[in-house]
């Protein structure tokens, strides 16, 4: 059973949150206090699909995840969430809108379908995410995923400190985004302004241990400055203060030319040879998130700083340690850490630049790599930027920060000392200086405002789960895909080898609206026998879960073996490799059902015995030798060569030298446009004459987003016409157009009959 809130550590409760429920959760901490090691663990443990992003390419590689804008594939610059008449944008001014991100959106199927599945977005460094885009993330993921929940359903984890660094906002920038946002900071983004994160920090600190240090740190975030506060300060204060190079003093300065005028100087300084030693880069990894210097210069005796904590595991060092050279060779060096008294020799390390992809026979999102940066995990440390240092720990610092800070970068420089000891300020502070931007204030008070967590648990873990059991047994997603796969088969049989294969499309949309009925009546068991903290009602409702799973499973298997089969047959005709493509995403369909109907059982059981299901039992659920066999068969050519159909080449191939030019473009959803068209008040007829297609194309289209419940169908079909041929389809117990214009007569169109179709099929029928 779960705890009482206050006998659960901040970073348990984080963990149930995320375990248990489906609520957005801002974690943040002062510094020092274990936000990393978090992370680290949530992953390994975690039984949802999850992701790391970051606003940057090097908090990225830090954070063993990828960027924002590489994930979501969205354009740098500034994001309305629309435009209003009021809106006032000058001639040099550059935005995007959902419009324009949408219309150059360019997908392929690994990364669709990384979005489609994912259950837990975690965003890190989250003090510099703007608000514009995270909204343009959420705009993102209700566009691939059909869902317009927050996040398209998607739970996020936000991770930092919002008394560290900002979010970059130009002027010009800002005189756009004030239309719509109280603040640049992620808190204010629309999209969380019906669902509001969850406030949890963490509060033990594990850097400093001076009790006087972490009062004034804390007076510094929390805006409560006091005049004792800043006479301590000033205590610390030595004007034009020079340290010796061997005094080991790191200086935390404001800009990159400062920090590196002053490393460049100081090795300067030294007598000795220069020794150079390269990064080897290899594959893909963007310059700008190199983690260390391309080119390390180094002599002996360098005050040095190591930018990793110790790859071993015996903690000789940390990420901020200094150290100093010893000796040198063309390829070894030795270092002496400051406190040690014997040198130690370092390694070359390797940062590994990743990319999310899904396993070919779970379909679950896993880690590749994209490619390495390979070199010492060191840099020159007379001096670094306050930006460059968060992070880092340091026992003795020259803070030279002036009068000139933005609010939060005086805390991020003092919070990287251990203690006031090895402080030294080269000047002085004003109060102006030293103050928290006010909207980080006011977002800070929610933490004490909302309910005890213990008890928002109990209530979001109990709806949680039934939301699960409920989506798990839902089949109206893949019934609605099988239904768009099968209106796909639009050419003659002479023209196209996929059209041969449409009665057994047809089949398979039959067996599963067969499965779909008394899937919907099972769903009705679930709504009446779930009782929240009911320990007999929650225990029956195991047991005929339990047997539901073995009777939908056995029968989505036995629809996925049919997907295999006519895979291995369309392999042996020609021109089909699109087809093979359509075929192999949608038995990924099917056994993603499956999965969710094994893995919502196997949560209820967990509940019922009072604990969390974990990643390992969620990835032995899927464990199946046939299925390993089925998938790696499907992927194999009969030359033995591998068919990729995720690959970006595979999508954006040119079917011939001529449209080489065209291959370039971002390639569109044609549907997506002509529902921007709709939208805009466009008929049928001005749709296809803009876009030189037939118009029954543009009812197939707009058929489509009937059935997704995006549109009504009464929008395009007379309210009469629609009745006559619902009424036709339950008489004939059929959805083959051919049967049914043969009987409503040619005065009914192949259009408004598949829009029809689409209506009936989108009500649950």
């Amino acid at each position: 059973m779960l705890q009482p809130s206050e006998e659960l550590h901040p970073a348990q409760l984080a963990a149930k949150f995320i375990n248990l429920t489906s609520r957005h959760i801002f974690l943040t901490g002062k510094a020092g206090t274990g936000k990393t090691t978090f992370l680290r663990n949530l992953i390994s443990l975690t039984h949802k699909k999850a992701v790391i992003v970051a606003p940057t390419g090097i908090a990225a590689i830090n954070a063993a995840g990828v960027t924002i804008h590489s994930l979501f594939q969205l354009p740098f610059g500034t994001f309305l969430p629309k435009v209003a008449p009021t809106t006032t944008v000058t001639e040099y001014q550059h935005y995007h809108t959902p419009k324009s991100i949408i219309k150059h959106l360019n997908m392929n199927a690994t990364k669709r379908r990384i979005l489609l599945d994912l259950e837990l977005l975690i965003i890190d460094e989250v003090s510099m995410l703007r608000a514009d885009l995270l909204d343009a993330i959420d705009m993102v993921l209700r566009y691939i995923r059909k869902n317009n929940a927050s996040f398209g359903g998607v739970q996020l984890l936000f991770i930092g400190d919002l008394h560290q660094l900002p979010p970059v906002v130009k002027n010009t920038e800002w005189n756009l985004l004030s239309s719509f946002y109280k603040s640049a900071f992620f808190f204010d983004a629309l999209a969380l302004e019906r669902s509001r994160p969850v406030y949890i920090e963490l509060e033990k600190i594990y850097r400093q241990a001076d009790e006087t240090f972490i009062h004034l740190l804390n007076n510094l975030r929390n805006n409560q400055v006091t005049e004792q506060d800043m006479a301590l300060l000033k205590t610390y204060y030595r004007a034009n203060y020079q340290p010796e190079l061997t005094d080991n003093y790191i200086t935390l300065t404001t800009h990159n030319s400062k920090a590196d005028t002053l490393n460049k100087n100081s090795l300067n300084e030294l007598k000795g040879k220069s020794y150079y030693y390269g990064a080897v880069v290899e594959k893909e990894f963007s310059e700008s998130a190199y983690p260390a210097e391309k080119r390390l210069e180094l002599k002996v005796g360098a005050q040095v700083m190591f930018i990793k904590n110790d790859p071993t595991g015996e903690q000789r060092f940390f990420n901020g340690k200094i150290a100093v050279v010893t000796k040198l060779s063309n390829d070894v060096i030795e270092v002496q850490a400051d406190g040690r008294r014997q040198s130690l020799v370092i390694e070359k390390y390797t940062w590994k630049n990743i990319k999310y992809t899904t396993n070919k026979t779970t379909n679950e999102i896993e880690e590749e790599i994209a490619g390495t940066f390979t070199q010492f995990p060191l840099k020159l440390a007379w001096a670094i930027t306050v930006h460059k240092s968060q992070g880092l720990t340091f026992d003795k610092a020259i803070i030279d920060i002036g009068d000139a800070f933005a609010p939060g970068q005086i805390y991020v420089a003092l919070s990287r000392l251990r203690s006031l000891d090895g402080l030294i300020l080269t000047s002085l502070i004003s109060n102006r200086g030293i103050r928290q931007d006010q909207n980080v204030t006011y977002f800070a008070r929610t933490k004490e405002e909302q309910e005890d967590l213990g008890i928002q648990i109990k209530k979001e873990s109990d709806a949680f789960l039934k939301h699960s059991l409920l989506q798990s047994f839902s089949f109206t997603i893949l019934d609605n895909y099988v239904f768009e796969h099968v209106f796909s088969y639009t050419k003659d049989e002479k023209r196209s080898n996929k059209q041969t294969h449409l009665k057994w499309a047809v089949k398979l949309q039959q067996d599963l609206m067969s499965l779909k009925v008394n899937a919907d009546k099972f769903l009705k068991q679930i709504e009446r026998l779930f009782i929240a903290g009911d320990t007999e009602s929650l225990a029956l409702l195991l047991e005929r879960t339990e047997a539901a799973e073995g009777y939908f499973n056995p029968q989505l298997e036995q629809m996925s073996n049919s997907i295999f089969e006519l895979i291995e047959v369309v392999k042996t005709e020609k021109q089909t490799k699109e087809y093979l493509a359509e075929l192999i995403d949608m038995e990924a369909m099917f056994y993603e059902q499956f999965k969710k109907i094994r893995k919502a059982k196997a949560m209820l059981a967990a509940a019922n015995k009072g604990v969390e299901l974990t990643k390992e039992e969620v990835l032995a659920l899927y464990q199946s030798a046939k299925r390993e066999e089925q998938v790696k068969q499907a992927y194999t050519l009969p030359n033995k060569e591998e068919f990729n159909p995720s690959a970006d080449e595979f999508y954006s191939r040119p079917k011939a030298a001529k449209k080489a030019k065209s291959a370039a473009l971002p390639k569109i959803d044609t549907k997506e446009v002509t529902l921007v068209l709709f939208k805009e008040g466009k008929t049928l007829a001005e749709i296809a004459k803009e876009r030189k297609i037939t118009q029954s194309t543009i009812e197939g289209h707009l058929a489509h987003f009937v059935a997704k419940q995006e549109i009504e169908a009464s929008e395009l079909v007379p309210a009469k016409r629609l009745a006559e041929i619902t009424a036709t389809i339950v008489k004939l117990k059929s959805i083959r157009l051919n049967d049914l214009r043969e009987h409503l007569g040619k005065s009914y169109a192949f259009g408004e009959i598949k829009i029809a179709i689409a209506a009936y099929l989108a009500e649950g029928n």
